[in-house]
């Protein structure tokens, strides 16, 4: 019994040191390490089948409209979001983070290419006590795919402390379908 005891507190022991270590913020600044949760993997059933036909684009810009997105790292799922992409430049996420822990993030756009966008996302990091710890920046790359209705391109997290010096960085792929009225 003892020895079960000493494993349970080591094993407890070890999951707290690696809490601590973890980045700790909000969903627009370290997708799905938020809290130390795992990833929640959306029910394709809740989504329609994408549609074959190209998606109209309102302001002229193919990324314009509301997309289901998936962020991975190293081949491994961390994330999933609504991402509507705006006419006017400007861009809302919406993650499956619990709204406590600020679960809606805004970023800014341009198109860089007949089909590719830059996205940049600035957000506030904080510690488990609730203290400001820096600022993050999320950046994408992203390229609509020949039917309009995917996009899919390379991520990064870059953070920096309050003082602005870098404290880290991620990066990964994103991978979105949109999002169809019918």
């Amino acid at each position: 019994m003892q020895r079960r005891i000493t494993t349970i507190t080591i094993t407890g022991a070890l999951l707290a040191v690696s809490a601590s270590l973890a980045p700790n913020a909000t969903a627009c600044s370290l997708p799905g390490f938020s809290a130390l949760k795992g990833p929640v993997v959306l029910p394709q059933a809740w989504f329609p089948p994408v549609s074959q036909s190209p998606a109209p684009a309102p302001g002229g810009a193919a990324i314009v409209g509301l997309w289901n997105v998936t962020f991975y790292s190293a081949d491994v799922l961390v994330d999933q979001a609504f991402d509507a992409w705006h006419s006017d430049g400007t861009e809302i996420l919406n993650d499956f983070t619990d709204p406590i822990e600020g679960n809606v993030c805004l970023g800014v756009w341009t198109q860089t290419g007949p089909q590719t966008f830059k996205l940049k996302h600035p957000s506030w990091t904080f510690d488990i006590n609730g203290n400001l710890t820096g600022t993050a920046y999320i950046l994408e790359t992203v390229t609509v795919g020949p039917g309009g209705n995917a996009y899919e391109g390379p991520y990064s997290i870059n953070l920096f402390d309050t003082m602005g010096n870098p404290v880290g960085s991620y990066a990964g792929v994103i991978k979105a379908e949109r999002i169809m009225p019918d």
